[in-house]
């Protein structure tokens, strides 16, 4: 095993399901500055099947310009309140175009909520899950999969046309220079990656988790997830963990993950048990997404979505040469 000294380098629906760099919320939750309303409709003309759908209407009275946006529309049967396939409506646009200001005013249409079944009216109540604004804050839960998939696509396109903070945390370390010398080494594969770790002391005498990922797949790697546990030994209790993620981040197929090559996960602080030892650790890998498409691992974890997004956000970016701007609904 060689660690080395290295330098750190739109319309369509569909039902939805119900990082540690993501920026947070940073306004009242309370209240959204994003105003939705709804409304069933018959005349909305050929855009849905037999004129039929669902009015969308949203107001923006927020201070500063808005990027991006996902609302949640959660139909019900108004009788027995059994929920219906949860739908989203989304929207952003791309480093170049402006955004939504202040008092904007607009409408989407959904097509996919009936506005009864069997005769029994559907009931529909809108939420705002994010809002991306011009400084890169976030309002909103977050919660759903679908919404750290844009805000990754929306961190894919600044990857390529503008700029971004997050891409020195996800950018691949490259192998170089003098090996580090490394304490208890461990090997690992995990699918489509073969995984050494060990322990390093940085300057500050700091013991630091250090791992080299290699692809062992005949298939080059655009990007992966991993999330590492500490443990304590005696009691198998899970008492820390970190998720990483890497992935290239210009759609340069040169410089993805190729078949036998190795990237450097950035040095994690190791924890420590209360006797000052070391804790025990494991390795997770939970998203593999590889250069003809295809993916690997249970894709459980929010990073895991946000990476698929950043992947469809730098392909938008260089098809679409700069004006990526999109309303979606899924």
């Amino acid at each position: 095993m060689r660690f080395t000294v290295a330098t750190l380098l739109l319309g369509f629906a569909c039902a939805l399901p119900a990082s540690a760099q993501t920026p947070s919320a940073s306004r009242d939750q309370a209240v959204s500055p994003l105003n939705v309303t709804t409304e069933f409709s018959s005349s909305v003309g050929a855009e849905c099947d037999g004129g039929e759908g669902l009015v969308v209407q949203l107001q923006y009275t927020g201070a500063q310009p808005l990027r991006g946006y996902l609302v949640a529309l959660y139909p019900r049967d108004s009788v027995t309140g059994r929920p219906l396939p949860l739908r989203a409506i989304q929207g952003f646009t791309s480093p170049l175009e402006s955004m939504i200001a202040t008092g904007t005013t607009w409408t989407r249409t959904v097509c996919s909520i009936p506005e009864s079944i069997a005769g029994t009216p559907v009931t529909v109540t809108a939420k705002v899950d994010v809002l991306k604004f011009s400084d890169g804050s976030i309002w909103g839960p977050a919660a759903l999969p679908a919404t750290h998939q844009l805000l990754g696509q929306l961190e894919g396109m600044d990857f390529v046309m503008g700029s971004s903070p997050e891409e020195k945390f996800v950018t691949p370390i490259l192998p170089a220079g003098e090996p580090l010398p490394v304490q208890s080494p461990k090997s690992q594969t995990i699918g489509p990656v073969s995984i050494e770790s060990g322990v390093w002391r940085d300057l500050a005498n700091t013991d630091m988790l250090i791992l080299e990922i290699t692809n062992a797949s005949a298939t080059p790697i655009r990007g992966y997830v991993f999330t590492i546990s500490f443990i304590d030994p005696a009691t198998g209790n899970y008492f820390r963990r970190v998720t990483t993620k890497e992935v290239e981040t210009h759609g340069d197929p040169s410089d993805y993950l190729a078949p036998a090559g190795a990237w450097l996960a950035g040095p994690r602080k190791f924890s420590h048990l209360d006797d000052g030892s070391l804790a025990a650790y494991k390795i997770d890998l939970d998203y593999v997404v590889f250069a003809d498409g295809s993916t690997f691992g249970p894709r459980m974890s929010r990073e895991s979505d946000e990476l698929q997004g950043m992947i469809l956000g730098i392909e938008m970016a260089k098809a679409l040469g700069g004006r990526t701007s999109a309303n979606l609904d899924r």
